[in-house]
């Protein structure tokens, strides 16, 4: 017996279903064992997709948050999840026959919810679904698609930090996406910019709303608020980058912070999150008082 919210007595469920959820599970990973690891190399080799690395763990924080209620769930089958795992192989065939990496990877979350919803059924799966579905973002957007917003992007990042620059005491001159300083000379590179990162950091806000009781208004300027927040984390770090390599050389290119400035980014926009929803919450209950 376990005890759920309100301190509820709750049934705990038997070993032989979850046993048989943790198989279902390890053949999807199984599976998708010649996909996965591309997919991390990625989010290894560009640092713009290096919030891939945080996707995983905040989906199964999402899982974990709903614990009590799916312990809670009577165990079944759903036969409507065998036709999602054949959909979702089907994708991962086509796709990696064809060359069509995108489609192969994000046909894994569909994969692993159809899997869940026939080994688990329904009551499980719906306490789920929305941390199996959150794996979508951590699957590279296709490269056609990125380039021109990504340029866009560097362009304005270049310009904003050539703004900024001289107000930190920062002699410089700016020739495209290319900005000349005294002793160096930087590049916003496709690397630096939070363009992949856009839908990774809307589910971010979506996600964290998510996570526990708020007022409608507030959820959804949680939602609102978390690209824009993420975009000008991004500039920040590019202006300090630059600061630092005026000061420091190129040692300030060769930090962590530097190299992996997707992660960084998604935790500063974690921080300012919390920071925005600390102050919502205390005006809300100042308005209410």
């Amino acid at each position: 017996m376990t005890f759920g919210p309100h301190g509820r007595a709750v049934p705990r469920p038997d070993l032989a279903p979850w046993a048989w959820l943790g198989l279902g599970g390890a053949g999807v990973f199984a599976a998708y064992a010649p996909v996965v690891p591309s997919m991390v190399a990625e989010w290894v080799q560009f640092p713009s997709l290096s919030h891939g690395f945080a996707i995983p763990l905040i989906a199964a924080f999402l899982v974990w948050g709903r614990r009590a209620r799916i312990s809670a769930e009577r165990f079944g089958t759903s036969a409507i999840g065998i036709p999602l795992v054949a959909l979702g192989l089907m994708l991962l065939v086509v796709g990696s026959l064809g060359g069509e990496s995108f489609l192969a990877r994000v046909s894994l979350p569909l994969t692993l919810l159809g899997t869940v919803l026939y080994l688990a059924g329904p009551g499980v799966t719906r306490h789920v679904w929305a941390g199996i579905a959150y794996l979508i973002f951590m699957v590279p957007l296709p490269f056609v698609f990125l380039k021109p917003l990504t340029y866009q992007s560097q362009l304005f990042d270049a310009t904003l930090t050539a703004r900024a620059l001289p107000w930190l005491g920062v002699p410089v001159l700016q020739e495209g996406i290319f900005l000349h300083l005294p002793n160096i000379s930087l590049e916003v590179a496709p690397d630096c910019s939070s363009v992949p990162a856009i839908a990774a950091l809307a589910a971010l806000g979506a996600a964290y709303a998510q996570m526990k009781p708020r007022p409608a208004w507030i959820r959804v300027l949680l939602v609102v608020a978390a690209v824009p927040l993420g975009l000008g984390s991004n500039l920040v770090r590019i202006i300090l980058t630059a600061l630092s390599a005026y000061h420091f050389g190129r040692a300030a290119l060769d930090n962590v912070v530097h190299m992996f400035n997707g992660t960084t980014v998604f935790l500063a926009t974690v921080v300012l999150l919390v920071v925005l929803d600390t102050v919502l919450l205390r005006l809300d209950r100042t308005k209410a008082g």
